[in-house]
């Protein structure tokens, strides 16, 4: 099966390329630069240049495609981030829909079906509508926020500062491994499209106390949580990505979800509709314990 992934290099798409790649299909990563890819082309996999603002290069890409996977990159680098998002997915479902391509696998975002003034959800919502009129079999994956995200700090920060993140001591958030979100992903790649959206959340709704708590006993040291503002979570991820704007909308995203609980949802539908066996947070946790004493990170 002639399977693409744009967003060859993120979380869940290179998780995504590692199962296609073991499943023996032909994969074909469609990437910004090709040349930091050589160890997917001596694995078998296709590399190809691809840019989304590109309509007739990324045709050229997509022909013989017949199931693609499609994470958007945040669109950090631009006065208008979220319009520049949107017209690159409607560049994208019109492109794959000409290509012939038959299922589109979209990586949306949990939340509600409307959210004025939350420019992230708002602007997945709008590439969601386009898709669905568009006529393109798809099915479209929402996920609550991702467990990986809170090793982006690394050990030293979590063992110092502790685990900071702009929610209160209260909320409840029901996080998903990056890998589950892969196989699920996958799996639908390669068993066809619902035309349909699901949710994607973890076996189990937390506080980030308790995600604390979680990481401390894994790590074998004190994790702390702290709940910081809007301000400054936007101040500091806002410069780490090069982008205010984008930082805003996350942190819009973040407390849309505490306010209206949309970052919590029902886990056994995805068992149900997927078979999927989702990772606990704990057995996450070990996991990433191991791999940082592998490394000598700790």
């Amino acid at each position: 099966m002639q399977i693409a992934v744009i967003g060859a290099s993120g979380n869940t798409g290179s998780a995504v390329v590692e199962l296609a790649l073991e499943n023996g299909h032909d994969l074909r990563a469609i990437v910004r630069k090709p040349d930091a890819c050589g160890k997917l082309a001596g694995r078998g996999a296709e590399i190809l240049a691809g840019d989304l603002d590109d309509h007739e290069g990324i045709s050229s890409a997509l022909t013989g495609v017949e199931a693609l996977y499609y994470c958007s990159p945040l669109p950090v680098g631009y006065d208008e981030p979220f319009a520049v998002e949107r017209a690159r997915g409607r560049n994208l479902i019109n492109t794959a829909q000409s290509a012939g391509v038959k299922h589109l696998v979209l990586l949306s975002a949990m939340g509600p079906e409307a959210a004025p003034g939350v420019a992230l959800i708002e602007t997945k919502r709008a590439i969601e509508k386009d898709l669905a009129g568009s006529g393109l079999a798809h099915t479209i994956l929402r996920p609550s926020m991702f467990m990986d995200n809170v090793a982006m700090a690394g050990p030293e920060a979590l063992s110092g500062i502790g685990l900071t993140w702009p929610f209160s001591e209260s909320a409840l958030i029901q996080p998903i491994a990056a890998a589950d979100i892969a196989q699920i992903s996958f799996q639908e790649m390669t068993s066809g499209p619902r035309n349909r959206s699901f949710d994607l959340v973890g076996p189990e709704a937390l506080t980030f106390p308790q995600i604390a708590d979680e990481l401390g006993r894994a790590l074998g040291s004190d994790v702390r949580f702290t709940a910081i503002s809007d301000e400054v979570f936007i101040e500091h991820v806002g410069a780490a990505i090069g982008s205010t704007k984008v930082a805003q909308a996350i942190a819009g995203a973040y407390r849309l979800w505490e306010r209206d609980g949309s970052g919590t949802g029902d886990a056994s539908i995805l068992e149900r509709e997927f078979g999927a066996s989702l990772t606990r947070f704990q057995d996450y946790a070990a996991r990433l314990a191991e791999t940082w004493k592998r490394e000598s990170l700790i």
